[in-house]
């Protein structure tokens, strides 16, 4: 009996620490996801930069494709959308006009209908920021790849051990460029846009539309809380417009060009202060 009491009040006791370490396991992770959140929270309010990261795999070999997704999906730590470009029509699309431009493309350099490099060529002159990543099984291609911006050169037998590494370095990339961008959402996806390539902004009823070199992009956000997230070459020059100095080409007094083509209304009260923005950000070049 003394044994039995023994070993019972052992186990209550182990019991106790057991339920004591593990409710102090959990508050950890709710402290743990509740500052995440506000982390992220705060980083979304600044401009928060690529908490979803979006990949194009250009791969014509479907089970290799496979393969690639599976190397990048092993990444826990990595919150991304992989989309797979196996035919000539869905690869077409990653370039041409009006697109949505991707973070990272990993590029196949044998392709069907056309080089990976030629391609690649083709994407960044829609879409300079996109991250290029070359995998191929030819080595002879190490030199040619130069003829073209990119991040990594990986022979497709060591993709397992170098791909991770060219993401992190491609996602670094795009961590530098962040204060150039615009981050957006619409659809449940995020957007990254070139500031230089914003030419205006328009509100219409609950909807800004963002009209771009190369793409028109859209979002909830009102023009006054885009404007408190972009750089001093932006102004509101109408209450439903905001535009991007840098794209003016002619001013009168009522009406602003912009790219030479895009005729945007000035308000009479809004005049004077767009002029002299502009004559500011003039003098500083």
């Amino acid at each position: 009996n003394v044994i039995n009491h023994v070993e019972i009040c052992t186990k209550t006791r182990l019991y106790v620490i057991f339920t004591f370490f593990n409710n102090l396991y959990s508050l950890y992770n709710n402290i743990v996801c509740q500052y995440h959140g506000m982390y992220c929270q705060i980083n979304k309010n600044k401009g928060a930069f690529l908490s979803m990261i979006h990949i194009a795999i250009c791969e014509d070999d479907i089970t290799y494709l496979c393969e690639l997704e599976k190397i990048i999906k092993e990444n826990k730590n990595l919150s991304v959308e992989v989309h797979s470009c196996s035919s000539p029509e869905e690869r077409f699309k990653l370039y041409e006009t009006g697109s949505t431009p991707y973070d990272i493309v990993l590029m196949d350099i044998e392709l069907p209908e056309k080089s990976g490099i030629i391609l690649s060529k083709e994407i960044q002159q829609t879409h300079p920021a996109t991250q290029i990543i070359f995998i191929t099984q030819y080595r002879e291609y190490c030199s040619d790849v130069y003829e073209t911006e990119h991040v990594y050169f990986i022979h497709k037998s060591d993709a397992k051990q170098y791909l991770p590494r060219a993401i992190k370095k491609a996602i670094f990339n795009l961590e530098q460029q962040k204060n150039n961008y615009l981050t957006i959402s619409w659809n449940r996806r995020e957007h990254n846009i070139l500031l230089d390539d914003i030419i205006y902004m328009e509100r219409n009823l609950r909807t800004t539309t963002i009209y771009c070199t190369s793409s028109t992009y859209y979002t909830s956000e009102k023009l006054t809380d885009l404007l408190n997230r972009l750089d001093q070459n932006f102004a509101c020059c109408h209450r439903s417009y905001l535009i991007n100095l840098n794209q003016i080409t002619d001013f009168e007094n009522n009406l602003v060009t912009l790219a030479g083509k895009h005729k945007i209304p000035v308000s009479q009260k809004r005049a004077d202060e767009v002029k002299g923005q502009f004559l500011a950000m003039f003098m500083k070049r």
